[in-house]
C-alpha cells in the first residue's frame, strides 16, 4: 500500500512539474516587462519588443498579430508609444520601415504620418519566411508639423538606428517570420495541458474503481444479513457514491478553472500587467488546490479509520478542512472580485471603466460557482462525520 501511495505521489509531483512548466513557457517571454505598459491587445509570447533607450522622449512597444507572423496574409503590426512615466502621448509623427535581415535591403516603408495618439496599427504581408527588422522613427518634439506637411520618405540606411539628418528617435525591432512556429507553439501548449490531465484522469479512474469494488464487496457481505442492515448499507452506499462523485468533480473543476485563467491571462496585459500576474496567481492557486485535493482523495478517509486511532482521525480531519477552506475562501474571493470588476472599474484600470462580460469570464465563474457549492457540501459532510465520531467516542 505504501509503495502504491509513493508511486501516486511521484506521479503527482510529475503532474505539478509539467503544469508548472506550461505556466513558465507561457510567461517566459514576459518577465522583462517594466512599469510602463504598452496598450497591446494581449501580452505577446513571440515577435515583440520594447525600447527603453536612454535618449529621446518616448518608450516604444511593438507586437505582431498573430504573434508568430505569417506569409499567407497581412500581419497586423501594433505599436504603442508612451512617455517614460507610462502615459499616452498625442500628436506625433512616425515613419515605419521594414528591412530584410538577410539582404539588408529595405522591403517596405510607411512614410511619415501624423498620429493623433501613439497607439496605432499597420498591416504588411511579409514576402518570405526569414528574419526582418522593423524600424520605428518618431519625430522629436517641435518637428511634428513639418514632417507631417512634407510627407517625407527618407532613404534607407545601412545603420538602422542612425539618426543623422533626422531629428527623431529610431527604434529597431527584430522579428522572425516562420509559419511553422505557431503550430509548434500551440501544439506544445496543448501537450503540456492535455498530458497531465490525461495522467490525472487515469489515476482518478483507477482510484474510483478500486473504491467502488471495495464498497461493492462490503455490500455483498451485508446482503447476507438482516433486511435492516441491507437498507442501512444501501443508504450509506448511495451517500458515499454521491460524495465520491463530488470529490472527483472538485479536482476537475479546480483544474478547469486554473486552465481557463491560464488561457485568458495574456489578454488582460493590454490593461495592466498586474492583471495578468493576478490571473496567473489565481491559476496557480486553483491548480494547487486541485492537486492538494487529489492527495486528500488518495489518503484513507478519516471516517473509515478505526476509532482507536483518534489522534490520527483528528489530524486527518484538520488537514482536510484546511485544504477545503483554502479552496472555498480562494474561490469565493475570485467570484467576488469578478462581480466587483463588472460593476465598478477595477483598481489600476487605465480606462477607468468596468470590465466587459465575456464568454471566457462567464465560463470561468460558472466553474468556480460549481466548485464553491461542491466544497460547501464536502465541508458539511466532513463536519457531520466528525461529529458522529465524537459522539461514538463519548459513548465508549
Amino acid at each position: 500500500m505504501k509503495k502504491t501511495e509513493n508511486k501516486l505521489r511521484f506521479l503527482l509531483l510529475l503532474l505539478g512539474s509539467i503544469i508548472g512548466s506550461a505556466c513558465l513557457l507561457s510567461t517566459s517571454d514576459q518577465i522583462s516587462i517594466h512599469t510602463a505598459q504598452a496598450h497591446l491587445e494581449h501580452l505577446p509570447h513571440y515577435n515583440a519588443g520594447e525600447s527603453r533607450i536612454g535618449y529621446g522622449d518616448y518608450i516604444s512597444f511593438m507586437a505582431l498579430d498573430p504573434d508568430y507572423g505569417t506569409i499567407d496574409y497581412p500581419t497586423k503590426i501594433t505599436f504603442s508609444i508612451q512617455d517614460f512615466d507610462g502615459k499616452d502621448v498625442y500628436n506625433l509623427s512616425t515613419m515605419v520601415e521594414i528591412y530584410d535581415s538577410v539582404t539588408g535591403k529595405r522591403v517596405h516603408v510607411f512614410p511619415w504620418t501624423f498620429r493623433d495618439v501613439g497607439d496605432f496599427d499597420l498591416y504588411y504581408q511579409f514576402p518570405k519566411k526569414r528574419g526582418y527588422q522593423i524600424v520605428l522613427s518618431i519625430a522629436n518634439a517641435g518637428e511634428k508639423s513639418s514632417f507631417y506637411s512634407s510627407s517625407i520618405v527618407e532613404p534607407s540606411r545601412s545603420i538602422l538606428n542612425d539618426i543623422s539628418d533626422c531629428k527623431c528617435t529610431r527604434t529597431v525591432f527584430n522579428i522572425s517570420i516562420a509559419t511553422t512556429f505557431g503550430t509548434i507553439q500551440n501544439s506544445l501548449f496543448f501537450i503540456c495541458i492535455i498530458s497531465p490531465l490525461t495522467l490525472l484522469g487515469i489515476v482518478l479512474t483507477k482510484n474510483y474503481y478500486k473504491k467502488y469494488s471495495r464498497v461493492k464487496g462490503r455490500n455483498y457481505n451485508v446482503s447476507l444479513g438482516s433486511s435492516r442492515e441491507k437498507e442501512k448499507s444501501k443508504i450509506e452506499g448511495f451517500g458515499e457514491g454521491r460524495r465520491q462523485i463530488i470529490k472527483y468533480s472538485l479536482t476537475l473543476l479546480a483544474l478547469a478553472g486554473g486552465i481557463v485563467h491560464l488561457v485568458v491571462f495574456p489578454e488582460h496585459g493590454s490593461l495592466h500587467v498586474y492583471y495578468s500576474i493576478f490571473l496567473l496567481a489565481a491559476a496557480a492557486g486553483q491548480i494547487a488546490y486541485g492537486i492538494l485535493y487529489f492527495l486528500v482523495m488518495l489518503s484513507k478517509p478519516f471516517y473509515e479509520m478505526p476509532i482507536e486511532h483518534l489522534q490520527v482521525i483528528i489530524s486527518t480531519y484538520r488537514h482536510n478542512m484546511a485544504v477545503n477552506l483554502f479552496g472555498f475562501i480562494g474561490t469565493a474571493v475570485l467570484i467576488g472580485l469578478y462581480v466587483y470588476v463588472v460593476i465598478y472599474p477595477p483598481p489600476l484600470s487605465p480606462i477607468n471603466q468596468p470590465e466587459e462580460i465575456e464568454i471566457a469570464g462567464i465560463l470561468s465563474k460558472s466553474v468556480e460557482v460549481a466548485l464553491l457549492i461542491g466544497i460547501a457540501f464536502i465541508i458539511k459532510w466532513d463536519r457531520q462525520a466528525f461529529k458522529d465520531i465524537a459522539i461514538r467516542v463519548k459513548h465508549l
